[in-house]
């Protein structure tokens, strides 16, 4: 019974995992349509991108974690897994919090 709760919180993660980086990627196409300079544009376009990518390794990286756990025949290193899933995990916080574009105030710079 232990088995099949912890069966399910994993299938939980994963797709909620998943639902994640379908979102993203969705957020990733439509960034070079928003409002702003083309710099800010770029910008954003190149924070999406990064987060879309170390959402997919934090999702690969777990999955081969999990599946090198529960069958014998996958040969992975499980700290290889968790290392990866973890530098996933920091690159994408990393993009989420410190990569954030700088919207330029053109109009003040018109008056000085």
């Amino acid at each position: 019974m232990d088995e099949m709760i912890g069966y399910a919180v994993v299938g939980i993660i994963i797709t909620c995992l998943i639902y994640a980086l379908i979102k993203q990627i969705k957020e990733t196409k439509h960034s070079g349509n928003c409002i702003g300079s083309p710099l800010y544009r770029k910008q954003l376009a190149r924070k999406n991108k990064v987060m879309t990518i170390a959402l997919f390794g934090i999702l690969v990286f777990y999955t081969l974690n999990i599946l090198s756990g529960i069958t014998s025949s996958i040969q992975v290193s499980d700290s290889l897994t968790t290392r990866g899933t973890l530098l996933s995990f920091f690159v994408y916080f990393f993009a989420r919090i410190i990569m954030k574009p700088k919207q330029n105030d053109y109009s003040r710079n018109l008056y000085n």
